[in-house]
């Protein structure tokens, strides 16, 4: 048998092993009878499918790329390409490889469809609808257009048109990969939480090992108040991958919400020595250190978490908070004016910093965010308690009295705003005023903070 033969039986048994199934096999198949004869485009083509199936991207990629080298003009190929340069994130390099396709080829739907995602992905919503619509002149039902002109909807927060794409899917495909999960985030997205559930349930029962659909339901599951059963689908999740650090994450936030310290503190640790940079961990194992008493830890791991890039409001608040409590007012500044970049319209982040400057002696500043806060919530009787005892120390009797009735008519038992009140007479106004003017009085929250939901 010469070594042409050879490579030709390597490909067909490598074809066997691929529909049975048996990918690693088929992927040394093909690389002996590639190593023979490197010079057929279709076996590179082979190669980069089963690479796909294993889902190393990046090799495949470059198996398609050797064989547009040997065959530039194939329009599969070229399709492979870019659908696995989306994947890897590189979205104007998929859309040149689509367009390449077009250009030899108007009719090949695969070069729209396919585009919808890219420029989805790109934030170009526009141009994702248009190759919706080009594509469904060469096809009309094709799944992939509505599944990805689903993904594009959902992004831009039309949900009812989302959920209309999807269903198509299912009416062209019932089997179709992760559309029931798609058609779960909608109903999630607009609180119809049974609604989500039973569609994720849907898309497990076609593939009960997917870890991404488990952890979805996990955190549903909590958000419905079922933390038991939540539990459970991370626990399977862990004995899929015992590895799986949102598994662990997750655990460890039932557990601290349990006051289960030590477990969770142990799931968060877990969590940070696969990861060190994992959104979140940081932050719940100082709220932990914090609680514990560990003022120590708990500032170190508060300063982890603010080095991380991206922080949503609630993170950001608390960490606010935290810095407050273990004294460390600059760092409460970069946290609450980092929240208030993203959104200046939050109250309760403008109060905080308030009460930072007022505590600081920058009374001008701390009253204009007192009253910022105001204009965004006006009934926020904490702001108007201290804008009372702000006035006060600046000598502003008048401001200072409007204000503590403003308060008192929202809260007309408060103890405090009643100390307030009774320092305030004329009479006792004289004797009283260096103990009214102590930093204690100035109230920083309107009730608890409210700790980050998971992510």
């Amino acid at each position: 048998m010469s070594e042409w033969q050879e490579a030709e039986q390597r490909v067909e048994h490598a074809h066997e092993l691929y529909e049975g199934g048996r990918w690693e096999e088929a992927l040394s198949e093909l690389q002996r009878a590639i190593a023979i004869n490197p010079h057929i485009s279709a076996w590179y083509y082979n190669l980069g499918m089963t690479l796909d199936m294993m889902e190393r991207f990046e090799e495949a990629l470059t198996a398609y790329q050797h064989a547009l080298e040997i065959d530039p003009d194939d329009l599969e190929l070229l399709s492979a390409a870019g659908v696995d340069t989306v994947r890897l994130g590189e979205y104007r390099q998929a859309i040149r490889y689509f367009e390449r396709a077009e250009a030899l080829d108007a009719s090949f739907e695969p070069a729209y469809c396919n585009r919808i995602l890219a420029y989805s992905e790109l934030g170009e919503h526009e141009r994702a609808e248009e190759m919706f619509y080009l594509a469904r002149q060469y096809r009309e039902k094709c799944p992939v257009c509505y599944y990805n002109l689903g993904l594009s909807l959902f992004a831009r927060g039309s949900y009812d048109r989302a959920l209309w794409c999807w269903q198509q899917v299912l009416d062209s495909e019932a089997e179709y990969p992760e559309v029931h999960a798609r058609i779960a985030d909608v109903y999630w997205a607009k609180g119809q939480l049974p609604d989500a559930r039973r569609h994720l349930l849907e898309e497990l029962r076609g593939d009960p090992g997917n870890i991404d659909t488990l952890l979805d339901l996990g955190e549903l599951l909590i958000e419905m108040g079922q933390g038991a059963a939540a539990a459970e689908k991370f626990r399977q999740v862990l004995d899929l991958d015992p590895g799986e650090t949102t598994a662990h994450y997750q655990l460890g936030i039932l557990a601290e919400g349990e006051d289960d310290l030590p477990a969770a503190l142990e799931r968060f640790q877990f969590v940070l020595a696969q990861d060190r940079q994992f959104g979140g961990a940081h932050w719940h194992i100082a709220r932990i250190q914090h609680r514990l008493k560990k003022h120590a830890a708990a500032l170190y791991h508060a300063n982890c978490e603010l080095a991380q890039p991206a922080l949503d409001d609630a993170t950001l608040l608390g960490l606010g908070h935290l810095f407050m409590d273990l004294h460390q007012m600059d760092a409460a500044q970069v946290a609450l004016r980092r929240l208030l970049q993203a959104n200046s319209h939050h109250a309760e982040a403008r109060h905080s910093l308030a009460v930072i400057l007022l505590l600081g002696g920058r009374l001008d500043e701390g009253i204009a965010n007192c009253r910022m806060t105001l204009a965004i919530q006006p009934k926020h009787m904490p702001a108007m308690s201290n804008l009372a005892v702000a006035y006060l120390r600046k000598g502003d009797l008048a401001r200072a009295r409007y204000w503590l009735r403003e308060a008192l008519d929202i809260a007309p038992n408060d103890p405090q705003l009643r100390q307030i009140q009774n320092r305030l007479r004329p009479a006792a106004l004289g004797r009283r005023l260096r103990t009214l003017l102590a930093p204690r009085f100035f109230r920083r929250l309107a009730g608890a903070p409210t700790p980050p939901q998971a992510c």
